[in-house]
């Protein structure tokens, strides 16, 4: 079961029926909603009197209060233990899942210059999906072990070689870099190069960036979804908390970011275009 929240504010009348209102109890109520195997607990709280408070809630919350769905919108006293549930897992597959349906749509993907720029290491068996469709690859990360178990795994079985560094200067030059995680640094890429990932980057960092994805929610779960949160941070909950493992295959319909949004099939002519061009030249 995952818990959501949802706060709403009544504008407040004016006249008698306003003053009246400062003494109306505040409302909780509560709604188990299923769809496709997931139950949603939802909880709904109308204050009238424009506070938050959470002593109203504890018993509807109970002990998922450090992992509830709700509005960014939404902020937590500090101390409360309360905390909106946050994840990047769902954008990151996303993502990566986006880049490889690129990939596999380039008609010259072997002759594409290709980064992956992941510090933490989140998402190292993707190198193998990478260097199955092209053959300049490196990765950029301060978390080598993981990255280097499979780019041995790929020399062994697939005879593919990777780069393997932490010197971000491997960024420049390429042709796509595919960020599965928050860019939290200025990197040193070119205005030109395609950027792929999961939020927007740090102001003023170049490159053509896309990191909000377009895709089709399985049919039931709009049912279940309180109106005021997006579908992204919605199926990244039934994804984590609610182990729908299956949206992890989600192929995204288009990426949008910087430079107005494109579809797989644009970006990957857009990169075999690049690549013609440099090969007459």
């Amino acid at each position: 079961m995952i818990t959501a929240l949802s706060v709403k504010i009544p504008e407040k009348p004016k006249g008698i029926l306003g003053l009246a209102d400062r003494f109306r109890r505040d409302r909780v109520e509560v709604e188990n909603r299923n769809a496709r195997g997931v139950m949603l607990r939802h909880i709904i709280y109308t204050s009238y009197s424009g506070e938050l408070r959470l002593d109203k809630t504890d018993v509807a919350v109970g002990s998922q209060r450090d992992r509830i769905i709700c509005s960014e919108k939404l902020i937590f006293p500090h101390k409360s233990g309360y905390r909106r549930f946050c994840s990047t897992s769902f954008s990151s597959r996303l993502c990566t899942n986006f880049a490889l349906s690129v990939l596999m749509s380039c008609k010259n993907a072997a002759k594409l210059k290709v980064a992956i720029y992941d510090p933490a290491a989140y998402c190292a068996d993707f190198l193998l999906s990478v260097l199955e469709h092209c053959t300049d690859v490196a990765v950029v990360t301060s978390c080598f072990e993981p990255y280097m178990c499979v780019a041995e795994r790929a020399l062994g079985e697939m005879g593919a070689a990777a780069i393997v560094t932490k010197n971000r200067n491997e960024l420049i030059g390429r042709d796509l870099i595919i960020a599965p995680q928050r860019i939290a640094e200025d990197l040193p890429i070119g205005d030109n190069t395609f950027v792929l990932t999961v939020s927007a980057p740090p102001k003023g960092m170049g490159g053509i960036l896309y990191y909000r994805y377009k895709f089709r929610m399985p049919n039931g779960f709009d049912k279940i979804k309180p109106e005021e949160l997006d579908e992204e941070y919605f199926c990244s909950a039934l994804y984590t908390l609610g182990a729908q493992y299956e949206l992890g295959s989600i192929v995204p319909l288009s990426a949008a970011g910087n430079a107005g949004a494109r579809d797989v099939k644009t970006l990957a002519n857009s990169l075999d275009k690049r690549n013609q061009n440099i090969y007459n030249n």
